[in-house]
């Protein structure tokens, strides 16, 4: 008995050593560890994860079919083979292509327009400029100290932050010998070591253009993102947003307050009444009469929406309304959110109301759909307008007309055999009867 006792000391002895030796260290300071430690726990969101596009957007090459370029098509710029490609960067609109150089990275001149399927030159006149101008949004785990990062690609503490604390407390909590000492009470106790947040500022840090200006021993560097975000931050007081009035050259912006690039959709969600949807819901009377209470949270509020049941906030305490994720679930689980159907049905579970007791447009209901009248293409991506715009708001074809941009008549596959003129008159003829959005709205709503 003594001899079992003893070795069962020594035994939990030696995990002690190993726990102050191993852990101590990370839990003190946290750390990026790798998606290969969320694996084991976190299969499922593991397996679907590869399937969107965040792990693409900057990867070393594993197999010359990842490279989408059409080498076949004749271009001055081409002067190199697949088989000098060491990374690619991107994967659905366009492809930039790099190969190692030393500590850091050549890119090639030319870059692959997947959506027009042509070569267009791509310039880059710093050698540093894919650590200062890429990195932080293409990896995970940057550093401007030191340049250096984690992972390539957006990978699981992208979104929850540095993991080490988390992995170093679940290992603890696996060990029989720790067991002894560490009950399940103190396991509930512990405080969270990762970050859960629904808030629109962590798919901010990307989706949304800006400048951060760093000065150290008297150079000034400008890196275009939110230099080392961490989850549930809002952006730090350091990046400056990019905006209609900073916009000197009308590159980003279209004339209606709108975004017109791509990375900027944080941006245009701001201008949203989604992204208002619970302080209004707090401030203002409610829209459909009656009183205000937890029931109209279900809309009003991603944190109730994602809390389990018994741990549901009240209105008091909700704090986060409408964000990216009530409709992007970020693991790519949903496999069929991009179909129109299943689109629509996303829009209904809140405006049931507007879908279901009026009809609010002329057009077809098998070709109309929520996403092509409220969120028209009218971001360019690719070299073709790509990206649906996230303000949520019906862009009239009198804008076509003044600014030069996509209408909400006349995006996509609608309408494009018709005339501007054609699209003002019937806008015009129906949504004006109706009280719809004219183009003053769209400007003062996008201010």
């Amino acid at each position: 008995m003594k001899k079992i006792l003893l070795l069962s000391f020594f035994s939990l002895l030696t995990w002690i050593v190993y726990f102050l030796v191993t852990t101590h260290k990370d839990l003190k300071r946290p750390h990026y560890v790798g998606e290969g430690k969320c694996i084991s726990c976190h299969e499922v969101q593991s397996h679907s994860l590869p399937l969107t596009l965040h792990p693409k957007i900057f990867k070393p090459v594993d197999s010359e079919d990842e490279i989408l370029g059409n080498f076949t098509v004749k271009n001055s710029l081409v002067k190199f083979k697949k088989s000098d490609i060491d990374y690619v960067v991107g994967s659905k609109w366009e492809q930039v292509y790099l190969r190692k150089d030393g500590q850091g990275y050549y890119v090639y001149p030319v870059k692959w327009m997947v959506s027009t399927q042509k070569w267009v030159p791509f310039v880059v006149h710093q050698k540093d400029a894919v650590s200062r101008e890429c990195n932080a949004c293409h990896t995970t785990g940057y550093s401007r100290k030191t340049g250096k990062f984690n992972e390539y690609g957006v990978k699981c503490e992208a979104c929850h932050g540095p993991a080490s604390e988390h992995v170093a407390h679940h290992e603890m909590e696996s060990q029989t010998s720790c067991k002894i000492c560490h009950s399940m009470t103190e396991k509930k106790s512990i405080k969270h070591d990762i970050v859960l947040s629904q808030k629109s500022a962590v798919c901010g840090q990307c989706h949304t253009r800006g400048t951060t200006t760093i000065t150290h021993n008297g150079k000034t560097t400008l890196f275009n993102f939110p230099l080392e975000y961490l989850p549930k931050q809002d952006n730090n007081t350091t990046f400056v947003q990019s905006s209609p009035k900073t916009d000197k050259q009308h590159k980003n912006w279209w004339g209606v307050g709108l975004s017109k690039n791509r990375h900027q959709e944080f941006a245009d969600f701001s201008f949203s009444k989604h992204s208002k949807s619970l302080i209004n819901l707090k401030t203002k009377k409610n829209p459909h009469g009656g009183k205000k209470d937890a029931s109209c949270l279900q809309c009003h509020s991603e944190d109730y929406r994602s809390a389990k049941e018994g741990e549901k906030p009240t209105i008091v305490e909700a704090k986060l309304g409408v964000t990216c994720v009530t409709c992007h679930e970020p693991h790519g689980i949903d496999k069929n959110i991009r179909s129109k159907k299943s689109l629509d049905a996303k829009c209904a579970e809140c405006h049931i109301f507007d879908i279901k007791t009026k009809k609010h447009y002329p057009c077809p209901s098998s070709k109309a759909s929520c996403v092509g009248c409220h969120m028209p293409l009218i971001a360019k991506s690719g070299g073709a307008y790509t990206i649906r715009s996230h303000a949520f708001k019906i862009i009239p074809p009198e804008a076509t007309k003044k600014y030069n941009m996509p209408s909400s008549c006349q995006n996509g596959a609608c309408h494009q055999d018709k005339s501007v003129e054609w699209a003002i008159d019937a806008y015009n003829s129906f949504y004006k009867k109706k009280g719809m959005e004219t183009l003053a709205d769209v400007i003062k709503g996008a201010k």
